[in-house]
Formats: C-alpha cells, structure tokens, sequence
C-alpha cells in the first residue's frame, strides 16, 4: 500500500429509520461530519428522504443498508427474528433464494430512487455478513455489477476485524469478538469476487445513552486497520439517549477535521466513491 496519511471512513447507518435519525444524519453531513450514510430503502419515510440525500451526494458517499430484520419482503411475509435468523444461516437452513431475492429489490428501490448504484452495501444488524447470507449477497453483487471495472463497483462493507485489533480496544469487545465469528471469511470472499472491502471495523457499542460515547469513540479508532471503517447510529432524539449522544459527540468531535476520509467527486461521477481509498 501507498504511504499516505491514516485516514479512516466514518459510515452513518439506518438513514430513513425515522425522522430524527435521518434529520440528524443530514446535519451531520452538512457540517462535513460523515464520510458516507447507508439508507433503508424498505421504510415508509424512504420515498421523502431519499432526494435529500441525493442533494448532498457531492461531498458524502450513499450506500445501501440491506434490511432482513426490520422492514423486509415488501410486506409479503414477516421480518426474521434476527436470532432466528443467525439460526437458521449457522444450520444452513436460511432461504437463499428468498433472501436473493429480496436483495434484488432493494437494489431495485435505491436505483430506481437515484439513478445509479450504491456506492458501498451493508446490512442492517450485519446480516450480510452471516453463513448463507453471505452467498445470497455475494451472488447478487456478481450479477448486478462483475460486468463493472473494479472501480464502479460499490464497496462490500466488513464488518468482520482480527481479533489482535478488537482486543486492543476497550469498547464493545463481545460484540466485535460475536460479529467476526459469525462472519468468518467474509474478506476472502470478498476479494475471490474482486469486490473490495474495508480491512479494520470498528463502532460497536454499549448503546448505553450515559455519556460515555465520546470515550468509545476514542477507542474506535485505536488499533486501525489499513483501511479502517467506522459505523456510527446518530439522530436528534431528545434527551440522553444513545442516537443523541452519537449526534452531540460527532458535531462536536476535533478528530474528524483531521482524519476523516472525505468524499470529493471528481469529473467522471459513474466512478465510486471509495476507488482511489481501495487502490492499493
């Protein structure tokens, strides 16, 4: 990798979740606080929100948030219990076809809303990274962008880390340790279907809402991987609690004008977002 200075991707999730958090998180990009925002496209405040966001696309990347917990199948069957669901994608018993399906429309709701692809794709509750999940959401990808050069393809976001790096940090550790059992093997197969990815992940929290977020957010950043990637859950919600705190925390941050990757679209807008920080 080039010698160049550290910088890290600070990811905004549940963009459209509801009004405050998706109020929060437009203030938060106007004020250059996020480098990029992953967006529900299953919830009724999607249609709205979407052109909002899609106003602020020159200085923030926009990706897909994949929902199989909250608002999934369009209302045609029921969410999984996102422990059932662990279940059934550990014994094998996750429907495939059903959840490829179901990512395919997703696309379908974002592209149809902003005219292109996401520039990065995720999953709410990191369902994308689990067994069997993971091949629906692999597949996906292959069909819709492996036609694309490697640098119009979104960014498949890790949300796996080694376990040398999440030791070293205080936060959330049984929480990381959780997520990257149960999402062993996700960089490799990111890069066996030449989609690039983060390498380092980190933002879990207590979600305690006590103000002790600024503290994890320090240790968010401690033991970076080489490219680190951040998830963060802000909004203006009233009071102590966690969304609000993440909100004060971030607009109020002297780290993020100094290490921050910012997003700065160039002449040729078909290229992603993440191109130039995946580039070796």
């Amino acid at each position: 990798m080039r010698d160049r200075p550290f910088e890290f991707v600070l990811c905004a999730d549940d963009f459209a979740l509801s009004n405050a958090v998706s109020r929060g998180i437009l203030a938060l990009v106007d004020a250059g606080r996020l480098t990029a925002v992953s967006v529900m496209a299953t919830t009724p405040l999607w249609p709205e929100t979407a052109p909002e966001l899609a106003a602020r696309r020159d200085r923030v990347a926009i990706g897909l948030h994949l929902d199989l917990t909250h608002r999934p199948f369009g209302g045609r069957r029921p969410a999984y219990d996102l422990h059932q669901l662990i279940v059934k994608a550990l014994c094998r018993r996750a429907d495939v076809s059903a959840i490829s399906a179901e990512f395919e429309r997703q696309f379908d709701l974002f592209e149809d809303a902003y005219g292109h692809p996401p520039d990065h794709v995720d999953g709410h509750h990191h369902v994308h990274a689990l067994p069997q999940v993971r091949a629906a959401f692999f597949n996906v990808l292959a069909k819709r962008f492996s036609g694309l050069p490697a640098e119009r393809r979104p960014l498949a976001r890790d949300p796996t880390d080694s376990v040398v790096r999440i030791l070293r940090r205080r936060g959330a550790r049984a929480k990381a340790l959780t997520v990257a059992g149960l999402g062993y093997g996700f960089a490799a197969r990111a890069a066996a279907s030449g989609i690039g990815a983060n390498v380092g992940f980190a933002g879990f929290s207590r979600f305690a809402g006590d103000g002790r977020y600024e503290r994890e957010f320090d240790e968010f950043l401690a033991a970076p991987g080489p490219r680190h990637l951040v998830m963060c859950h802000p909004g203006l919600d009233e009071g102590a609690g966690s969304h609000g705190e993440e909100y004060r925390c971030l607009m109020a941050s002297d780290v993020l004008p100094r290490a921050m990757l910012r997003i700065r679209r160039g002449g040729d807008e078909r290229r992603g977002a993440f191109a130039d920080w995946l580039s070796p």
